[in-house]
């Protein structure tokens, strides 16, 4: 699953440039700069804008992977031979110098304590990611924007309804997404599975309901928001089935629900409760308790990044021994406090080389480890087990995981899945290998998170083919 993009022990991305204000430039006097900073096991591309006017220099910054959008610096240096400059609002600051050409610049990139090398070379042309699936209007289809509340949660929720046509009364499925706060489109390096999914399926006669997490955009975010779990994002799709029931374009019982990732869970948890909601599908989910899909994930990526074993032990010891203490219910400070007493343990076991070659010998790596772990969201993901659910679930369900995904592994998790439907006694489900595809469904080569941004192909067609005849065929 996308395992918490952005709290992730192993897939943190720095998601640097949303909410804040863009600026225009209109001169004709700009050089433009690719970059690619190193955020733990991927890499993202940075790009500069650079304008020298004689009283000033104009300076941009832009996260291609995570937004369309540049924006200003709020403090600079520029002299002949380096640049520095820094944006207050995300806590970021640059240091580099130019070559002797000036086609170059070397330099460091900090935010927070994150500090990585970044060297920008110049481009002619401003740097795009190539997303040949992403659909441009004009749509053949009608799309409406509609809106919902949740009770108790102090948010409007916004999504897009795309219907073949104005008239007429459609089949429904509502998109859930994974971890992490995500957009209608689950935008994630620049490629928008969500909106290439609803096309594809609007084109072929089933409309589509896809909406923005609890919180996004928010200018301020209550505890409601910032420390919800997996259950509390049941509610959520619950509330736009519910929403959905009572619109005239769409047939209140041919509504149905697909879940990426984490969304598998989510809707696995509606459908137990709800026998309204037509099917389900579990696009790349899990069927395990998510201590043991963290484990896994934490094994697949270490060792596709060719970590040395005694690496790979201690991530996975340190994972088991703060789940334990999890589970014990005790604070998040005495699990601080006692976590930090096995860290010291556990660097005494190991040379002076080794250790540096561990995240846990650098203090924020540890701080960052366990306020990840000590998460609400974590708390409640690391206990969840959602064939508690899937086994109450009688619905058509269909279960679709990649043989390269090393997110959510298939080899454990469509076993998990299959196991909770014969509890069930659903003889209605169907499961799918997806050969050769990765976590984001991308036919893929090294098959690395690294890899998901570099893949101009956003999902494969023969995915959104299995969605198709499913959805069709469940809602005849």
């Amino acid at each position: 699953m996308r395992i918490r993009y952005k709290k992730s022990v192993l897939f943190i991305l720095a998601l640097l440039f949303i909410g804040l204000s863009t600026v225009n430039l209109n001169a004709q006097d700009i050089t433009n700069w690719y970059g690619e900073l190193n955020v733990s096991s991927t890499t993202l591309p940075i790009t500069l804008k650079i304008e020298r006017r004689a009283d000033t220099t104009i300076i941009l910054m832009g996260s291609p992977a995570q937004t369309d959008r540049m924006f200003g610096v709020t403090k600079q240096r520029v002299t002949k031979d380096s640049i520095i400059f820094s944006i207050k609002n995300m806590g970021v600051v640059y240091r580099g110098k130019y070559n002797e050409t000036e086609d170059t610049i070397k330099g460091s990139f900090k935010q927070g304590v994150m500090l990585q090398d970044l060297s920008f070379g110049k481009t002619k042309d401003v740097y795009e990611l190539k997303r040949p699936q992403e659909p441009k209007p004009p749509y053949p289809y009608f799309e409406q924007e509609l809106g919902f509340k949740v009770k108790g949660v102090d948010y409007d929720f916004k999504g897009t309804l795309t219907l073949p046509s104005r008239g007429g009364v459609y089949p429904c499925v509502i998109l859930v997404t994974g971890s992490g706060m995500e957009n209608r489109d689950e935008e994630v390096l620049g490629h928008k599975p969500f909106k290439v999914i609803a096309d594809y399926l609007t084109r072929n006669g089933i409309s589509v309901f896809r909406y923005d997490d609890r919180g996004w955009a928010a200018k301020t975010l209550d505890p409601k928001i910032t420390e919800a779990t997996t259950l509390d994002f049941a509610n959520d799709a619950q509330a736009a089935f519910d929403m959905l029931k009572t619109n005239p374009n769409i047939d209140s019982k041919k509504i149905g629900m697909l879940g990426h990732s984490e969304g598998g869970p989510i809707v696995s948890i509606c459908a137990s409760k709800n026998s309204d909601i037509k099917f389900i599908i579990l696009l790349a989910g899990t069927g395990m308790k998510g201590i043991d899909v963290l484990l896994q994930q934490n094994e697949a990526a270490f060792k596709k990044d060719k970590a040395p074993q005694y690496v790979i032990d201690v991530q996975l010891a340190a994972l088991r021994e703060t789940y334990k203490l999890i589970k014990k219910d005790l604070s998040n400070e005495e699990i601080k406090k006692r976590m930090n007493k096995w860290f010291d343990a556990e660097g005494k076991k190991h040379s002076m080389e080794e250790w540096k070659n561990i995240q846990f010998s650098s203090d924020a790596a540890r701080i960052h480890f366990i306020s990840f772990m000590t998460d609400n969201w974590t708390k409640t993901f690391l206990k969840l087990d959602p064939s508690d659910y899937l086994k109450k679930v009688k619905q058509p369900v269909f279960a679709l995981n990649g043989t390269e995904d090393i997110q959510v592994l298939y080899q454990y998790n469509l076993p998990a899945i299959e196991n909770a439907m014969k509890k069930a006694n659903n003889a209605h489900y169907t499961q799918y290998k997806a050969e050769g595809m990765n976590h984001l469904f991308q036919e893929c080569k090294m098959c690395t998170v690294d890899e998901y941004q570099k893949i101009e192909q956003t999902i494969s067609p023969i995915i959104l083919e299995k969605l198709r005849d499913f959805i069709k065929e469940n809602t005849k």
